[in-house]
Formats: C-alpha cells, sequence, structure tokens
C-alpha cells in the first residue's frame, strides 16, 4: 500500500523530523506551516524527494475555516500529485506513531473497507449533547480584515458572537445541499480515510460553495466538515465510524490517537509510557522537544 501523510505544523522543527523519520519511507509527506511561522526552520531539517511543503500557506487561526482551508489544500495536493495513494492521514507534527510501519500496513490491508473517520450527530438527545449543541448553535462570524489585524478580527467576531445570542439568533444544526437536508457531524481533526473518499469530500467541498459558507461561522469546523460530507452519503457512512450513546469526548472520537485533555492537551513524557502500550492506538500526541525525548526514545527502540 502506498501512503499520503498530511501533516500540519507551526512549531517544533526537529519533532515534526522525528514523526517523518519514524514513519514509513516510500510515502509521501505533504506538509502545511502555519504563515505565521519559519518555514525555514523545518524545510533547513527536513528535505527529501518525498517532502512537500505546501507552498500555499495558510495563517492559522484555530477554531475558525482557516483550519478548513489547510485541510483541504493538503487533500488537494495529494489527490494532484502524480501516485495514487491508497490512504490518507491527516496528522499533527506533535503527533508519534506508537506501531511499527509494518504494522499500520498490516492492518490497513486488512481493513480496505473501513474510513478511520468517526463522527456523532451533534443533534443527538440527551443531556451530554447539550453543551455541544450550545457551541455550533452560536454563530462565529469569520473576519479577516486587514486593517484590524488579527486580535480586532477576533474581537469583531466575539462582540458580533454575543450580539446575536442576545437577539436569540441561533444557527441551525442542519445545512441544505442539492436539496437534501444534512445533519452536523463532529469528530476529530485527525483520521485515515482511503483516497476515493478524499475524493469526494474534496469534490463536494470544492463544487458547493454554501458547504463553506455554512462552516465559516462555525465552532471549530475542522472537527465538523469532513464528518458532516461523509456521514450525510449512505453509503460512505456506512464505511466510517458512527458513535452511538452519550457524547464521548473529542479522544473517543480519534479514531487513531491516543489524547489525553487534561484540561488541555497533555504533553507526554516518558511516564506516560504504560498507558501508551496498553492505548492499542495508533499514534499519540501531543510530543515536545525538551520534554517528550526520554519517552520518543523508548518508543524508538521499541520498534
Amino acid at each position: 500500500m502506498i501512503f499520503a501523510y498530511l501533516i500540519s505544523a507551526y512549531t517544533d522543527a526537529p519533532q515534526l523530523k522525528r514523526l517523518v523519520e519514524a514513519l514509513h519511507p516510500d510515502a509521501h509527506f505533504f506538509i502545511h506551516i502555519d504563515k505565521k511561522s519559519d518555514l525555514g526552520a523545518f524545510t533547513s531539517i527536513l528535505q527529501g524527494e518525498n517532502i512537500h511543503f505546501l507552498q500555499h500557506r495558510v495563517a492559522v487561526r484555530w477554531g475558525t475555516i482557516t483550519q478548513v482551508d489547510f485541510q483541504i489544500a493538503l487533500i488537494e495536493a495529494a489527490l494532484n500529485y502524480p501516485v495514487s495513494f491508497d490512504r490518507l492521514f491527516f496528522l499533527s507534527g506533535q503527533d508519534y506513531p506508537l506501531w511499527s510501519n509494518d504494522r499500520i500496513t498490516r492492518w490497513m490491508e486488512t481493513y480496505r473497507d473501513q474510513e478511520m473517520l468517526c463522527g456523532v450527530r451533534v443533534d443527538s438527545d440527551g443531556e451530554t449533547f447539550l453543551q455541544q449543541r450550545r457551541l455550533y448553535q452560536s454563530f462565529r462570524p469569520y473576519f479577516n480584515l486587514p486593517a484590524l489585524g488579527q486580535k480586532g478580527n477576533d474581537r469583531l467576531s466575539i462582540v458580533c458572537r454575543k450580539v446575536m445570542q442576545m437577539l436569540g439568533i441561533r444557527k441551525p444544526l442542519t445545512l441544505t445541499i442539492e436539496g437534501e437536508k444534512w445533519n452536523l457531524y463532529k469528530g476529530a481533526d485527525y483520521w485515515c480515510i482511503s483516497r476515493k473518499l478524499a475524493s469526494y469530500i474534496y469534490n463536494m467541498y470544492r463544487s458547493h460553495p454554501e458547504i463553506r459558507r455554512y462552516f465559516s461561522s462555525s465552532f471549530a469546523p475542522s472537527e465538523t466538515m469532513m464528518q458532516t460530507i461523509a456521514f450525510n452519503h449512505k453509503d460512505w457512512a456506512k464505511r466510517c465510524i458512527l458513535w452511538q450513546g452519550d457524547y464521548p469526548g473529542l479522544a473517543a472520537l480519534t479514531p487513531l490517537h491516543f489524547i489525553i485533555y487534561d484540561p488541555i492537551i497533555k504533553v507526554m513524557d516518558e511516564t506516560d509510557y504504560d498507558a501508551l502500550m496498553a492505548s492499542g492506538r495508533m499514534f499519540t500526541r501531543k510530543l515536545v522537544s525538551g520534554k517528550s525525548d526520554k519517552l520518543i526514545e523508548r518508543l524508538h527502540d521499541r520498534k
């Protein structure tokens, strides 16, 4: 199987280098570096014919449509490359594999019809979904007015959100595409999908500007756009992972990764080794140079 790893990064170039070097040497790596970061810090230590840094870079603002913009840019780069990749992984530059490359390949060959994209309907019944419904019913307009700068645009977005809330204006948890009502699904930024599903999602997004318009005023659309397109297609939905029951939290909706939210993502170190090995997950995050070095040494030696 031929893999493409789509990676987003903004910091810690040495950790990104360790991640790439730990993965399949015959894979291709498509990497987006936040426009606000120094690209040279990454390209100076990470080079190769199979390493492709995106030239068009996005100034990323967390929780906004800018994250979808670089998701789509990475998918586009992989789809347009003259290699027909079997699987596209989406990773963060601060991830690291817990499995050997051979084990990853064997698993993907065994589960060829499984899309490692997990999602849950946001409008599901139950008290555990109440907070999620409130988050996604809140309009969060995205502004990018050069005169205001990032802080000014963020403040304007917050003001507009609060005014809409005061006026009782709620964002629907559905959108209409080609005359059909789509439900909103939520998952995680990190996944592994087939080329065919990636192509379907990309083409739907590019050919239906109303999809981008809807998610441009949504909370954390990078965790909902992919899932919403996939789960509203009857055939692709069967191949993806639908979570049913109480809202499980974002860690459970991340099918490949072991993540600890405490209440933000925990930086893993050597003391987490046993928990990582017991997790059964393919990857972990978050690893940071200077704090996770001994853990990475143990993971590398184990492989």
